[in-house]
């Protein structure tokens, strides 16, 4: 079942099923709803049957219908949400929900790592 999910809720499922061993073949691409660092944010997590189904919507890119429906944009393909996540923690044994959402944001706008060598 789609479902719009809160910052902390995507963090908890993409784990999960990248901990499970099943990422790859259970989520596709993470969609948004407002900007990642504030807590209004929404995310919806696309199967990978959804992203068979895309539609294009208004503004030309293909879309999985429960994302066109709630007017959401791309954000990051699942396995590069859980690499984001795998190196936050591996730099911060105890990273806050702010941490994620920074590191998310910074790998979102740089396609690299926040805190990396360069």
């Amino acid at each position: 079942m789609s479902a719009l999910l809160t910052l902390r809720e995507a963090i908890d499922a993409i784990t999960e099923a990248f901990d499970e061993g099943d990422g790859w073949d259970r989520y596709a691409w993470v969609y948004i709803r407002g900007n990642i660092t504030e807590p209004s944010c929404r995310l919806y997590l696309s199967h990978v049957g959804d992203e068979d189904d895309a539609l294009i919507a208004d503004h030309g890119a293909a879309l999985p219908e429960f994302a066109a429906q709630h007017e959401l944009r791309h954000f990051l393909e699942a396995a590069d949400f859980a690499e984001v996540l795998l190196v936050l923690r591996r730099q911060q044994p105890s990273p806050a929900l702010e941490d994620f959402a920074r590191a998310l944001e910074y790998y979102r706008k740089h396609e690299s790592f926040l805190g990396a060598a360069p």
